[in-house]
């Protein structure tokens, strides 16, 4: 995206939420070899009619990073996350446990069913 690329990245993870479907890239699902054949294939068919649409979709992506995703947002975000995350321990006098809990309360509240939604190999 940040070479100007209109991009085509998995419908899991960071790209997700990276990606705006249609606007920045596009979201491929790597379970479904043939869904994602059909939006390449659409996407470069639309590009031949319309030779405009491969712009406005590279230009979608560098004002989604521009606005996002520069290393100046974020450091800055880091900067704050340190700062609040310091700022929380020094308050709370958080120990170990209790961030050993806070952690597996979020993984089981929400990872855990963001992993069960991943579909299992199947092997043919």
């Amino acid at each position: 995206m940040t070479c100007g690329l209109p991009t085509f990245a998995t419908c899991h993870g960071g790209p997700a939420e990276i990606i705006v479907h249609g606007k920045s890239g596009f979201h491929i699902d790597p379970y479904h070899g043939d869904q994602a054949t059909e939006l390449l294939v659409n996407f470069f068919e639309k590009c031949k009619k319309e030779p405009s649409h491969w712009d406005m979709i590279s230009m979608g992506g560098l004002k989604r990073i521009e606005e996002k995703y520069t290393w100046q947002i974020y450091s800055e975000r880091l900067l704050t996350l340190a700062g609040v995350y310091g700022f929380w321990k020094y308050v709370s006098k958080l120990d170990r446990l209790e961030t050993r809990r806070y952690l597996e309360m979020f993984y089981a509240l929400k990872y855990c069913k963001l992993a069960q939604s991943v579909p299992l190999a199947v092997e043919e």
